[in-house]
């Protein structure tokens, strides 16, 4: 039965029933796991016309698939889902911040694939009925859900995204979505992930910290391979099938553009001109890079104006604990995110190791994440620099102290099985930061709107 009962049927109603049984079967008609609106809105197919009768309307449209599940709860009360949005690794892991969180009421669409501009404010398929995002704790509220059984939800930070079904949503009620349910994909049976390339570097085991986060090892393998991350051979850790070397990244752009992220950790970059300037048409293209500590020539000698992005020229010492920057929204919600999973004990504070002075400060429109004295340790910009806001798509993060160890022999017991440390979990936050959808900085992320 449509949302919205016919004037046909309440006037046959009208006709067999008299006016106070019409009025019952209408309620009747338009009740239940579907929209109550034929009496409360102004706009409907009908309405009471002074109690007196029945007028009539032009029809209004129809609800459609899992908008017929929104229910009208009294007293002002809504049907809700809450949790919290965890990393590939589960309850065990850590939590995630800025996460997009939604109800699908169509199919949704793969990725674009390779670099593209996906900037916030939009999803681009699902036609979402309802949107949240998480916050520093990764907790989330989704109101409005539609009731009724296997509902699905999606959970999405920029190229990550896993659906899933929760079996039972109660109508007018707060319903918990378990941990399991709310995490990140481990696999591509999963869900999304982002493809990446990683280039190895003997001191920064980038590939070490995803694996870490619960990515699944079946996951990382050489270009050729199926795997969503794909391993470069720079100085560092190597796989059972060797890789091919990192300038068969950089030197070529239609073999860049596939990516959605490039990680360039220390001593693993291009050295030349011809490859950083593939790197940066890259990034300009909507392009993700993540560079770490010697290899900022991609930045520093790279072409302008990448290299106005921060004063290259070390002015201070560094000297623990460094500082979270916190004047701006994310910034906040980093040192808030360290300080709620333990990482520090002082919200704003950080104790780094393996660190250096790379650069005193941020310049133009860069944002300074973390710093020390006159040392800056870690920042980012938007691509192309300098270009108005509203067309810039790409990102990129800076990093001078170090990631993590396991940088040499064959991946995965390359890696070490420690648990992650403070700075480790800081750039987690960072991935997931470059991997998201582009705004500015100085702006709070919001849910995208509803379709």
């Amino acid at each position: 039965m449509p949302c919205y009962a016919s004037a046909t049927l309440m006037k046959t109603a009208l006709f067999l029933f008299g006016s106070v049984a019409a009025t019952a079967l209408v309620f009747t008609a338009c009740s239940s796991a579907t929209r109550n609106a034929a009496f409360d809105d102004p706009d409907g197919a009908v309405r009471i016309d002074g109690g007196l009768g029945f007028g009539e309307k032009e029809a209004a449209p129809q609800c459609t698939n899992l908008e017929c599940k929104q229910v009208t709860c009294s007293g002002g009360g809504t049907t809700t889902l809450t949790g919290t949005v965890y990393s590939p690794m589960g309850a065990s892991g850590d939590p995630i911040y800025n996460a997009i969180l939604y109800v699908p009421n169509a199919d949704l669409e793969p990725f674009p694939k390779g670099a593209s501009c996906d900037k916030c404010g939009t999803i681009t398929s699902g036609s979402p009925l309802v949107t949240a995002l998480s916050d520093s704790e990764g907790k989330f509220t989704l109101e409005n859900v539609p009731a009724g059984d296997d509902i699905p939800l999606v959970i999405q930070v920029g190229r990550w995204r896993r659906m899933v079904t929760i079996d039972h949503v109660d109508a007018c009620k707060s319903n918990s979505v378990p941990a399991e349910k709310s995490r990140l994909p481990r696999n591509q049976q999963e869900g999304d992930i982002p493809l990446m390339a990683i280039v190895t570097s003997p001191y920064d085991a980038t590939e070490c910290i995803l694996k870490k986060m619960g990515v699944d090892t079946s996951e990382f393998t050489v270009p050729s391979g199926t795997g969503r991350i794909h391993i470069y051979k720079g100085g560092g850790a190597t796989l059972a099938t060797t890789p091919p070397s990192g300038d068969q990244l950089w030197n070529n752009p239609a073999t860049l553009t596939n990516y959605d992220v490039i990680a360039l950790p220390c001593s693993s970059q291009p050295t030349d001109m011809t490859g950083r300037q593939n790197v940066v048409d890259y990034a300009d293209n909507g392009g993700r890079v993540f560079i770490t500590d010697l290899s900022q020539d991609v930045i520093k000698q790279g072409p302008a104006p990448w290299p106005s992005t921060a004063n290259w020229t070390p002015t201070g010492s560094f000297a623990n604990p460094a500082s979270i920057d916190m004047t701006f929204p994310k910034g906040q919600a980093m040192a808030e995110w360290l300080k709620n999973i333990g990482a520090t004990p002082t919200m704003g504070q950080i104790d780094l190791t393996g660190t250096y002075n790379r650069t005193s400060g941020t310049m133009g429109d860069s944002q300074r994440w973390v710093y020390s004295s006159e040392t800056l340790q870690t920042y980012s910009f938007n691509t192309p620099v300098g270009a108005d806001e509203a067309t810039q798509c790409g990102r990129v993060f800076y990093s001078s102290f170090h990631v993590s160890q396991g940088g040499y022999g064959t991946f995965p017991a390359s890696c070490n099985s420690t648990a992650m440390t403070a700075q480790e979990k800081a750039l987690e936050f960072m991935l997931f930061d470059l991997a998201a959808c582009i705004i500015k900085d100085g702006e709070k992320p919001q849910p995208p709107p509803v379709k």
